[in-house]
């Protein structure tokens, strides 16, 4: 009832009374009707037999049967008579006539007071018999000794009357009462439907119309009829409704203003964006030059003063380039996550290369540390963005080395289900539970509160998390103080290419690095310290500014170079793939190739990588330098041997 609509509600409030009256007064006329029925059919019973015995005295006291036959068969003319019988005083038959019931030849007295019996279909009426007055009075030659009156009756008369006709009349007063009580419902409940339409029909179109402000609709409109409530309540919703409709309009011309003012702001947002993208690159290019530069010149004064009373000072100097470096790209690559200039290039790739380059990389430092860095070779395929996986193990072997003080750093690969799990374990101070999650979030740094140069920004696992979110990869910790730390990236297996799974073997590093180097950089700074720390190495280094001087140089020997050096961004239009692409094809034969940049945009590393070209950040570490040109030698070396 709780759900009922208004016209419901309407019809249960005029109907429910008239259902209650006219089922009671249905219910108690006939009642009425069937007591007077079953009183009417007593009453003709009792005056029957009431009329018989008054006139039956005189036959039974003269024995006059003839007069009693007749008698009865004149009572039973009478409507539901269905039988009389006549008796004497002690209960015997005298007469009888039509059909009478077994219980009225009982013989024997009959008990005084008894003057009704109902039996099944019948009502049985029983009246004595009594003398009449003018056949006690005494005879006058009687006597005057005559003994004294006798009041007992003379006899008794038995009237059965039949209650079939009765009965019937009380099922058709039922049947018709029903009918009637029936009828007359179903007109007041037709009556009570007109009536309740005429006061749900209004209320429903301000229902309808209601519906309809509330989807949108503010031009719709009650129509106006009637008077009272509902018109009142019509007016009030048409003047709501117009209401609404200046609200929206005036709300409509603000959200006009707002949005030409928001469109204004959206588009200097995105040049103050493009500016700082633009920022980015040029800092990115403009400040790892320097930085790169210096790098190299400090490898190249290492390995010139190797052995010398300044090492000491020399390795400080290298400390100090090395956490410039890091606190650098740390900068950046948070500067461009923030600026959502990362994207994703899912690809299937073989770890094992990736996880020799990382620990090639960190085991020089590592090595400077006294700690042992070992790598557990794997045979797994995954499927991820490969650049920025490497950018994640990166920073988390970087952290294991730069906080473990003694012992030795993991880094190894299981199989989980589908996933591969890259652990990196450390035999480090270890991490306090309620820190696990604080360590992720930039610059907070658990063991240098006063802000060490040595143990950078903080920043490191900052970066892991946003990429490890943008490749949605899962990145955990399991850490307890002075028991060390493992972090690991659960990343998707793939199968691995058929005849490619033996391909991704660890390689044994070169010992010799005698080689025939083209060095390609428009920047002098940048060109003499590459140049200076492969010559410090045992390399031939042939150097040029552009592609003219390249051909130039390279044409003035008869040999082929082993490795081609060539920065990304010169000065002349071709960027330093094309130049590359140019150089291969003139040369032919087997020369390696590699790029130097400074930009961190991933696009210039897929261009590379879509070509073969291996890629070297600036600034460019000397151990990832030295990995890459022990990786060419010792093609080099297979290539003769297979010769």
């Amino acid at each position: 009832m709780s759900n009922w609509g208004i016209r419901q509600r309407v019809l249960l409030v005029a109907l429910a009374p008239v259902f209650v009256f006219g089922l009671a007064a249905g219910f108690w006329t006939v009642l009425h009707r069937l007591a007077e029925l079953e009183g009417g059919l007593v009453e003709r019973g009792r005056a029957t037999a009431r009329q018989v015995a008054a006139t039956a005295d005189y036959g039974v006291f003269s024995g006059n049967t003839e007069a009693l036959v007749s008698l009865i068969e004149a009572a039973r003319r009478e409507r539901d008579v269905r039988g009389i019988m006549v008796s004497s005083r002690d209960g015997d038959l005298v007469v009888s006539g039509g059909q009478l019931s077994p219980e009225a030849y009982l013989p024997g007295r009959r008990a005084p007071g008894l003057t009704l019996v109902e039996l099944e279909g019948t009502l049985m009426f029983i009246e004595p018999i009594v003398r009449s007055a003018s056949l006690e009075e005494p005879d006058v030659f009687d006597g005057l000794d005559a003994a004294p009156a006798d009041r007992r009756p003379t006899g008794w008369v038995l009237v059965e009357v039949s209650r079939e006709r009765v009965e019937a009349h009380k099922i058709d007063f039922i049947l018709t009462s029903a009918a009637v009580v029936a009828g007359a419902l179903l007109l007041a409940s037709v009556f009570a439907m007109r009536i309740s339409k005429t006061v749900t029909t209004p209320v429903r179109e301000v229902s309808r119309t209601v519906r309809r402000i509330g989807d949108g609709d503010l031009t719709a409109r009650v129509s106006l009829y009637g008077g009272g409530s509902l018109r009142v309540l019509a007016e009030g919703v048409n003047a709501m409704a117009e209401r609404l409709l200046r609200a929206r309009d005036e709300l409509e011309g603000r959200i006009s203003d707002a949005t030409l003012q928001l469109r204004s702001r959206t588009d200097e947002a995105e040049r103050a964006n493009h500016a700082k993208s633009r920022f980015l690159a040029a800092a990115s290019h403009d400040l790892r030059q320097p930085m790169h530069a210096l790098g190299l010149f400090v490898a190249e004064l290492a390995e010139r003063l190797r052995g010398s009373e300044h090492r000491t000072l020399i390795g400080q100097i290298e400390e100090s380039v090395g956490a410039m470096e890091d606190l650098l790209d740390a900068l950046l690559d948070m500067s461009k996550l923030d600026a959502g200039g990362v994207s994703v290039r899912r690809s299937q790739f073989p770890l094992q290369p990736m996880l020799s380059r990382i620990a090639e990389d960190s085991g020089a430092d590592a090595l400077q540390r006294g700690l042992r860095l070992k790598l557990r070779a794997t045979r797994l395929w995954v499927e991820s963005d490969p650049l920025l996986l490497e950018r994640i193990l990166i920073n988390l072997v970087s952290n294991a080395v730069r906080y473990t003080q003694r012992g030795s750093i993991l880094i190894a690969v299981r199989r989980r289900g589908d996933d591969a799990v890259i652990e990196v374990r450390d035999s480090g101070p270890g991490i306090p539970a309620e820190a696990h999650d604080m360590i992720f979030e930039e610059f907070y740094q658990l063991q240098n509160p006063a802000r060490a140069r040595g143990q950078g920004l903080g920043l490191g696992l900052a970066i892991v998390r946003r990429l490890a979110g943008l490749l949605g990869h899962e990145v955990n910790v399991r850490s307890r103080p002075a028991r060390g730390s493992v972090f690991s990236v659960r990343v998707r297996c793939v199968a691995c290419p058929e005849g490619r799974c033996g391909d991704d073997e660890p390689q044994p590093l070169a010992v010799r690095l005698s080689a025939s180097v083209v060095v390609i950089d428009d920047d002098f700074g940048s060109r003499s310290s590459i140049a200076g720390l492969l010559g410090s190495w045992g390399c031939d280094v042939l150097c040029a500014a552009d592609l003219s001087e390249a051909r130039d140089a390279m044409r003035q020997r008869s040999d082929l170079p082993a490795l081609i050096l060539c920065d990304f961004r010169l000065a002349a239009v071709a960027s330093g793939i094309d130049v590359l692409d140019a150089l291969l094809a003139e040369q032919g034969g087997d020369i390696s190739a590699a790029l130097i940049t400074g930009d961190t945009d991933p696009q210039v590393r897929r261009m590379a990588a879509a070509r073969g070209y291996p890629v070297l950040h600036k600034p460019v570490r000397p151990a990832r330098l030295r990995a890459l040109l022990q990786q060419v030698v010792l093609r080099r070396h297979d290539a003769i041997d297979g010769a």
